[in-house]
């Protein structure tokens, strides 16, 4: 009786994860084509040299604060590269469940699906930047350990129980996330946000959201203070950047914004999607006509700038080929701002002057200000529209998007901001993520739109996702 039990628990298991197990394979083909690149060949050589003791050491006082990363790095590294790939893809999966299991608790099939169809925007061949390991157990795994930290801290917000041993492994989980300092911010900005929330409202405190919060302010301030840190800051400065010595508190603000709208907008699917429904929920709860003229201009915006900056990437293709629109003065303008928000080094120079300066200098072109004005504006409507749909009594996810957006704006303060790539971003886009699902699991559930339009978003989404994951599959093949 009990095994019969058993399998109907299963059954229906696998059946309200059935993406999920998708995702599981579609991945494990991904990993398949995978090989050694990037820091990951060196980090392979480095036990041989040396003790991990020494490598350890030498890392905290000359060059790095994730020394429990770095360990376990030069560890995967030299052992078979396919323990790294199973334990990736499983943990991978891992977190794309936890996050959408967090938001979709009564396991409603098209969220699910959405869900993974989300994830599978992501341009998943950013994390073979630095090399697969190197960059996966700094940001993806991060991720993951994250997610796993938050669920006692989820199942008491649920009112449920969490046994000892989910506890032990949350902790060790959240030692790992905060040790890089993109994930320690997003962990220490949730969680310090919701436990002012909880005052402010005089809700029950957690314990363990305390926890959290100590344990992720120390890390944060053991990051600060690192050596090793302040040492590779002076290095990566002479070799990556050498004017971002003189950079004040503007330019490495704006070096934080305007690039992060860049990649956004490079990459074109996954923000694309966001602001675009984002824009039509906004619509759906407005009845003042100015704001939806506003709104309209939202999404013709986004579809505008996303459609010159495919003509942009056409631009390397023989000249035969190319439209003659592209020749079109109008168009060569509007092209050229795009350009200015996408492209890999931004105007640094001329914003200098755009706020030391009173009124427009020479050296500061119109394509520059509306690149700048174009990335304020999508950032701050997008926190507008995000508090209008979800309102003043659920701001979590504002929060979530505020603080996704200033994991990618810290980087601006480090020299290596365009060495590192668009790496940098992927904890913006985990929130991106996050936002879009509960936005439209918020329009599911209050029956703003009908079943059929339900459907027809979740195959939509479905297939712009394995679209999206067939291009990445087909440039890691090529590329990596």
């Amino acid at each position: 009786m009990n095994m019969n039990i058993d399998k109907s628990k299963l059954t229906q298991f696998i059946k309200n994860n059935l993406p999920i197990i998708g995702f599981f394979i579609l991945m494990l083909a991904l990993h398949k084509i995978m090989s050694f690149v990037g820091d990951d060949i060196w980090y392979a050589k480095v036990l041989s040299d040396q003790s991990l003791g020494n490598f350890i050491s030498f890392r905290y006082y000359e060059w790095s604060s994730r020394l429990l990363i770095d360990c376990i790095t030069v560890i995967l590294a030299k052992e078979n590269y396919l323990i790294w790939k199973l334990l990736d893809i499983i943990l991978y999966t891992l977190g794309v469940y936890l996050l959408i299991k967090f938001i979709n608790k009564d396991n409603n099939k098209y969220i699910t699906l959405i869900g993974v169809s989300l994830f599978l925007m992501y341009p998943f061949f950013d994390m073979a930047s630095a090399g697969w390991i190197a960059t996966t157990l700094n940001y993806l795994w991060c991720f993951v350990f994250a997610m796993i930290s938050f669920i006692p801290l989820i199942n008491e917000i649920n009112g449920k129980k969490t046994n000892i041993f989910i506890y032990i492994i949350s902790i060790l989980s959240l030692i790992y996330a905060v040790n890089q300092e993109q994930s320690c911010l997003l962990i220490l900005g949730i969680n310090a946000s919701y436990l002012i929330y909880c005052i402010i409202k005089k809700k029950n405190i957690s314990k363990y959201n305390v926890l959290i919060v100590i344990i992720s302010a120390l890390t944060f301030t053991m990051i600060l203070t690192s050596p090793g840190n302040d040492k590779r800051m002076i290095v990566e400065t002479a070799r990556f950047y050498v004017e971002y010595a003189n950079f004040g508190i503007i330019e490495k603000l704006y070096l934080g914004t305007i690039p992060t709208i860049g990649i956004l907008l490079k990459d074109k699917v996954l923000f694309t999607v966001f602001y675009i429904i984002l824009s039509a929920s906004t619509l759906l709860k407005t009845k003042n006509k100015n704001l939806k003229y506003i709104l309209y201009f939202n999404i013709i915006l986004i579809l505008f700038l996303v459609f010159f900056k495919t003509l942009i990437d056409i631009t390397s293709i023989p000249n035969y080929l190319k439209i003659g629109l592209m020749h079109n003065p109008i168009v060569v303008s509007a092209f050229s701002t795009v350009d200015s928000i996408t492209k890999s080094m931004p105007l640094i120079n001329d914003t200098i002057h755009l706020f030391t300066y009173k009124g427009l200098p020479n050296a500061v072109t119109a394509s520059t200000v509306l690149a700048i004005l174009i990335s304020i504006y999508l950032i701050l409507s997008s926190c507008w529209m995000i508090f209008k749909t979800f309102g003043k009594e659920q701001i979590f996810p504002l929060i979530l998007f505020i603080v996704g957006f200033i994991t990618r704006l810290a980087v601006g303060f480090s020299p290596t901001i365009f060495a590192s790539g668009s790496r940098t971003a992927f904890f913006f886009y985990t929130t991106i993520i996050a936002v879009t699902l509960m936005l439209i699991k918020k329009l599911f559930d209050e029956n703003t739109l009908s079943k059929t339009s339900e459907k027809r978003i979740t195959i939509i989404l479905a297939i712009l996702g394995l679209f999206t994951y067939m291009g990445v599959f087909a440039i890691v093949f090529v590329m990596f």
